[in-house]
Parts: C-alpha cells; sequence; structure tokens
C-alpha cells in the first residue's frame, strides 16, 4: 500500500495494553503493512521496559527505523487534587521516568494527557489546572533541552479536567512553546468551531468515531456520526500539517477493548487516508 502524500500523516495506537497486548515487533509491521507513517506509545509511571514492549528499547527503535515508522508517546498521568498520582509521582518525575524511551524510540512529540484519578468539586480540578500550568511549563522546558515538542490533550466534558476550551486556552496562552493534541470523538458538536479555532496550535489529532451528541466512544471509523471529510476539510483549510493517530476501541462506552481488531484498524485507516487526502 502506497503512504500517503497528504502533509498530514496516518497513524495507529500501539496495542500493548495489559489485556489487549500484542508485541512492539509485530504492531510496527503491522503499521508498515497499513503504509501508516506513525505510531503512538503510551508512556508508564515508572517508564518503558522491555517486558513492557516485548523487546529491548534499543532493538525497537532499530525497528521503527528500519520500516520507515516514526513513534509519537502519549503519557496519561491520574492525578490527584495535590498534582500528584496515587503513588506520589509527580507529572514531571513521570516524564523523566519515559526518556529513555523517548531518546531510544527517537520520538520527537510527546504529550501529557491528565485525568482526575478520583472525583473533585469543581473548584478542586479549577485549582488543579492552575497547579498542572505550572507543570506545563516546566515540561516544555524539559522537551526542549531532550530535542521534543510536549502537548497538551483535552478530555471530554464528563471528565472535567482541561476539559473545557477556556483552560485549554489559558494553559497555550501561559506556556507559548505548548503543542495541543485535539481529539475529535472528545469534542461536542456545539463546540466544534471553537476548537477548530486551535488549529494553529494543533501538534497531533486522536481520530475515532462517535454517535453525537455523545461523545468518547472510540468507535471505528463509519460506526458513529462524526463526519470526518468535513473535519479534514477545515483542518486543512486551517494549514493543520501534524500526524492523525487511530485511536479506536478500549473505553466501556465502545464496548470495552477488544474492537481495534487488525480488520477495524484496516478499515478505518482506509477511511482515515479518504478523508485526510481530500
Amino acid at each position: 500500500m502506497n503512504r500517503t502524500a497528504s502533509p498530514i500523516a496516518i497513524g495507529i495506537n500501539a496495542r500493548l495494553f495489559p489485556i489487549n497486548w500484542r508485541p512492539m515487533s509485530q504492531e510496527i509491521t503491522f503499521a508498515r503493512r497499513l503504509g501508516c507513517d506513525c505510531i503512538q506509545i503510551h508512556g508508564r509511571e515508572q517508564g518503558i521496559d522491555a517486558a513492557y514492549l516485548g523487546m529491548p528499547l534499543e532493538a525497537a527503535g532499530d525497528l521503527l527505523i528500519g520500516n520507515g515508522v516514526s513513534a509519537v508517546m502519549e503519557i496519561v498521568v491520574r492525578v490527584g487534587a495535590n498534582g500528584r498520582t496515587a503513588s506520589g509521582t509527580t507529572p514531571l518525575e513521570v516524564l523523566h521516568n519515559n526518556l529513555d524511551a523517548i531518546r531510544a524510540l527517537a520520538i520527537r512529540h510527546v504529550h501529557w494527557h491528565f485525568a482526575p484519578a478520583t472525583r473533585l468539586p469543581d473548584a478542586d480540578l479549577r485549582a488543579l489546572e492552575e497547579t498542572l500550568i505550572d507543570t506545563l511549563r516546566a515540561g516544555v522546558d524539559v522537551a526542549h533541552t531532550y530535542g521534543f515538542t510536549l502537548a497538551l490533550e483535552h478530555n471530554e466534558p464528563d471528565v472535567p479536567l482541561f476539559a473545557h476550551i477556556a483552560a485549554i486556552t489559558r494553559a497555550l496562552e501561559v506556556a507559548p512553546e505548548l503543542g495541543f493534541v485535539w481529539d475529535l470523538n472528545h469534542t461536542p458538536p456545539d463546540e466544534l468551531d471553537d476548537w477548530l479555532d486551535l488549529a494553529p496550535r494543533m501538534t497531533l489529532l486522536h481520530v475515532s468515531d462517535t454517535p453525537l451528541p455523545a461523545v468518547n466512544y472510540h468507535l471505528p471509523l463509519g460506526q458513529g456520526s462524526i463526519d470526518f471529510d468535513d473535519r479534514f476539510c477545515e483542518l486543512r483549510k486551517r494549514g493543520y500539517q501534524g500526524a492523525a493517530i487511530l485511536e479506536i476501541g478500549g473505553v466501556p462506552k465502545s464496548g470495552g477493548f477488544g474492537r481495534d481488531t487488525d480488520e477495524a484498524l484496516c478499515d478505518s485507516v482506509a477511511r482515515l487516508r479518504r478523508a485526510v487526502c481530500g
């Protein structure tokens, strides 16, 4: 399969989840067979090791290069009101714990995806966002030192930490070198134009389908109601040239893990390529 000539690269999420695990070598080969440009790897609180990938970090880096596939990293950090994980680790410590993998896999784009570890009052969530803005600024400095871009992903409205555009806009204003990861599946239709206005700061897209106006189903493309042709037409008009990563399956709303089969990914990649190329 020929790789797209579009400036928007296409990628898949590496299936390295505890109950849906495949070796990294298999995922890289599969991504290449689909003609994907990149693959997304999830950072871990204590960092990535050979057991997680099914192969040494250096070998995974060599395999990526040999297949012409680049890697990006998402680091999900579930934090309490104090801005730390349940084990007491700060997001900056989590980032540092993943630096070996970032270097070995030649990763040039990393993003944090913060989520509240427990249900918190609205006032505590707003205070936590302010605390994490300082963390984001410090993280951008780390990224600059180690030669990668750091970005922030937003949440759907039901996960009310960095879910509202005002909070994302403030973070991007305070940290001018911070990127933004837009998840099309997190966005209610009545907010679409506001999020599209952030296209100049978008450095990565997450793509899956959902039965709008409901969000966050992470369905294979075509199984929900998002108009991907329209979304990517708007993104191209606004000059977006980053990557689009498929993130299908894996959450209870979409029936849980296992929806990201090879067949579903093949079909979704084909649909995404058509939308990206216009």
